[in-house]
């Protein structure tokens, strides 16, 4: 069986944090993946899930500039949804051995 290591990051500014989870993760090659991202101290911020391969370029796989919309880049391979506010998911019904990598979870202000 192949494996998939699929540690994350977790990052925060001051009081304004975000969460992964969960944290590092193994999953075998043709399973299903799913994961979470929280924000604390914002409100209405932009989210946005990345895909790093070992050795390899940023890929950004999904964003999200409000609850009600969420862009997929690779809609067949994985989804984000936003369920609410601060909270922004990602999945995959299948996973390859290529998806191996890191993955996390960022955000951003739109400042007016």
């Amino acid at each position: 069986n192949m494996y998939s290591l699929l540690p994350l990051l977790l990052a925060g500014v001051g009081a304004q944090k975000i969460h992964q989870w969960p944290a590092t993760k193994l999953q075998v090659a043709g399973s299903q993946l799913f994961l979470e991202c929280f924000t604390e101290g914002t409100s209405s911020p932009n989210l946005y899930w990345y895909h790093q391969p070992p050795g390899g370029v940023l890929q950004l796989l999904s964003y999200s500039m409000s609850q009600n919309h969420v862009e997929n880049e690779m809609p067949q391979r994985f989804l984000g949804s936003r369920p609410q506010d601060g909270h922004f998911q990602l999945s995959s019904p299948k996973l390859l051995v290529t998806d191996s990598g890191f993955y996390f979870c960022a955000w951003s202000l739109t400042l007016n």
